[in-house]
């Protein structure tokens, strides 16, 4: 947002005349212009007081050399510059958009295509700034400005060379937001040592916030920050899991470990692209052309290797959930090795790609899906509604264009509706969410769609539903229709044209139809992305699996986990068809999570056995996991470990009997 200029502002600096203000640093301030030409530009003009004094004209000098190299991927264009001016100035492309901050704020937490593409625009930037040999060292939501609707990175003011002898901030000096920097940076001997790797680390706490709506170390102090930076692992719970992998991975203590922005990039372009969303063709043809340029990516050989992908994805998709139902996740070991607590073993095999997230919740008792108001658990998870009301899982998941749902509803009276909203958005009222509403009433079915809080019904049709009976229902979507199912009989199949609504939650809800209240009672609800059928088998039945875990509540006995992969940094970057300089590849043990978070829950005496105390004595080789029986609060004990916990589960008749902490180091 602009202010009005100064009284003490000049009306001009050289041929550009100041139209008003854009901020103010430590350096100087930054005016919206006028260029010769009618274009408006920003320009940034170096206070007066320090246009003389060595220290800053070198600095200023430094920025225009090193801005000028910088290629206009994803970042605002240098267009002219005069260091040698009475008043050095800057002149850079005007971003006439929001900020992040300003977007979060406003709108809520960014999700599917939105979140993907900030991710990928804001690695671009850095791929372009990196390349020429600049660190930024303020990459914050500030810096990140919306030009239509591609994400672009700002404030080149503070970035320095990489190499030593040109680095010119003053030893006082600290440059950056406090919730965004490294742990190298919070440690005045390393600060004028930095690497690009300060970058990637902002990069993960922006995507973070951008995804979460808060920073993955914020603190009610700054000095509660500064120690969560130093010593806790990052929250990012509400991410996708492809993502949610990478902000962990950038968001490494240690600089060394840290992916570069060309590695970040090749991720999201090439890996990524499954579970990530498709990109606009300006900011994909943007990140290809930064990527190639860093010198880590070949535009042709990326189109081949997604090719490629995107068949083993399609054969992989339709017999993803099938694969889940019957088998077990393999062990740390190539071989089975005896587990910490026995229990039958599964084949060792890999853990099912699907094409998204999935969500498996029996709503017998508050997990995945929370309590609120109108959402209770009472043989299941109730909804109680005057007009209308929804409950959503806390992860706001967001399902792509094909998905399905399962579950089972009972309605409790004749004026009770259960219904099934999905590809809905993410907003803080859920009731008002536009999106697509499947509707089960007594004797009836509907489909609707539901833009700016009004309802346009789609299709119709009677069904025989009754109320206190439990009826089984499942909603198949893919890009062009929805089908509702009850009781295993199609009941309604209509078309989905809203081109606004192209991916979203999913929330169970309840409608009155007439002046009573409804309550609807939902249990066994399995959230898909694609239309695969049945569930984990180790839901009722007995397995151990490797998976992070999400949630531990030992005192209401509920689980939540997601089974996933530990492998070598060498099987990773193979499989990821990273280059062996990548700092992953010389990890002992790196997470691939597989997306799919289930809710069990805990036996009446479960175990929980850890290493830290005693690794010596405690830590199996062969599992990586611990084998010494410890209380839970000693269990949960924050560590510097990545979140979800890598664990070794092990699971007697659908319900968590033992848990152990798995050692990645």
């Amino acid at each position: 947002m602009a202010d009005p200029l100064r009284p003490t502002d000049p009306p001009s600096v050289g041929p550009y005349r100041l139209l008003s203000r854009l901020g103010e640093g430590g350096m100087g301030s930054v005016y919206l212009a006028e260029a010769p030409s009618g274009r408006l530009v920003a320009v940034k003009v170096i206070r007066a007081e320090y246009a003389h004094e060595e220290h800053f004209r070198a600095r200023f000098r430094s920025e225009v050399s090193r801005a000028r190299q910088v290629p206009p991927f994803c970042t605002a264009e240098v267009l002219d510059a005069d260091p040698d001016h009475a008043t050095p100035y800057l002149v850079v492309e005007y971003v006439d958009g929001p900020t992040l901050s300003e977007v979060v704020a406003e709108n809520g937490p960014l999700h599917g295509g939105s979140l993907h593409g900030v991710a990928v625009g804001v690695a671009t930037a850095l791929a372009a700034i990196h390349g020429a040999g600049v660190i930024h060292r303020d990459l914050k939501p500030r810096n990140v400005l919306f030009a239509l609707g591609q994400p672009k990175v700002i404030d080149f003011g503070i970035a320095r060379p990489l190499e030593p002898t040109s680095f010119h901030t003053r030893a006082e000096e600290v440059v950056g937001t406090l919730a965004y920097m490294a742990p190298e940076r919070l440690d005045p001997d390393t600060e004028s040592q930095l690497t690009p790797a300060v970058d990637v680390f902002a990069w993960g706490a922006v995507v973070a916030y951008a995804g979460n709506g808060r920073t993955p170390f914020g603190g009610d102090t700054p000095a509660v920050t500064a120690a969560r930076i130093l010593t806790q692992p990052p929250r990012v719970e509400n991410l996708p899991p492809y993502l949610a992998e990478m902000v962990n991975a950038a968001l490494d203590k240690q600089p060394e470990n840290r992916p570069t922005a060309g590695e970040l990039l090749d991720r999201l372009l090439v890996t990524g692209a499954p579970s990530g969303p498709p990109l606009p063709a300006p900011l994909q043809r943007s990140a290809e052309a930064a990527a190639q340029q860093s010198g880590r990516f070949s535009t042709t050989s990326s189109r081949k290797r997604r090719s490629r992908r995107s068949v083993v994805l399609l054969a992989a998709g339709a017999t993803a959930m099938a694969a889940l139902a019957g088998v077990g996740f393999r062990t740390l070991s190539p071989a089975a090795a005896p587990a910490p607590a026995p229990a039958p073993a599964s084949s060792a095999v890999a853990p099912p790609v699907v094409p998204g997230p999935s969500i498996f919740d029996p709503l017998r008792k508050e997990s995945i899906f929370q309590t609120t108001d109108y959402c209770s658990y009472r043989n299941g998870l109730r909804v109680e509604a005057a007009k209308a009301s929804v409950c959503g899982p806390y992860t706001d998941t967001v399902f792509p264009a094909s998905q399905s749902v399962a579950v089972t509803a009972t309605l409790g009276n004749a004026r009770s509706c259960a219904t099934i909203s999905f590809r809905a958005e993410n907003k803080e009222n859920d009731e008002y969410a536009d999106g697509y509403r499947a509707a089960v009433c007594p004797g009836a079915v509907r489909l609707a769609s539901l833009i700016d809080g009004l309802e346009t019904v789609i299709a119709t049709a009677p069904v025989a539903t009754t109320t206190g009976t439990a009826h089984e229902l499942r909603l198949v979507a893919d890009d062009e229709q929805a089908t509702l199912a009850v009781d295993g009989k199609e009941a309604v199949r209509g078309p989905l044209t809203e081109s606004s609504l192209t991916g979203g939650r999913v929330l169970l809800g309840a409608v009155s139809t007439g002046g009573g209240r409804a309550t609807v009672t939902f249990t066994d609800a399995q959230l898909r992305s694609g239309d695969a059928t049945g569930e984990p088998a180790f839901m009722t039945g007995d397995a151990q699996l490797t998976a992070g875990m999400h949630m531990l509540y030992d005192r209401g006995k509920v689980a939540i986990l997601e089974p996933a992969e530990y492998v070598t940094g060498a099987e990773y970057c193979e499989r990821f068809a990273l280059p062996a300089t990548s700092p992953q590849c010389a990890k002992k043990l790196v997470p691939v999570n597989s997306g799919t978070r289930v809710s069990l829950p805990i036996v009446a005496e479960p175990r929980y056995l850890d290493f830290r105390h005693d690794p010596a004595k405690c830590l199996d080789p062969k599992t990586h996991a611990g084998t010494c029986a410890v209380s839970f609060d000693t269990y949960v004990t924050v560590s510097s470990e990545i979140s979800p916990r890598p664990s070794l589960v092990t699971i007697r008749n659908g319900q968590v009997a033992t848990v152990a902490r798995i050692n990645l180091e």
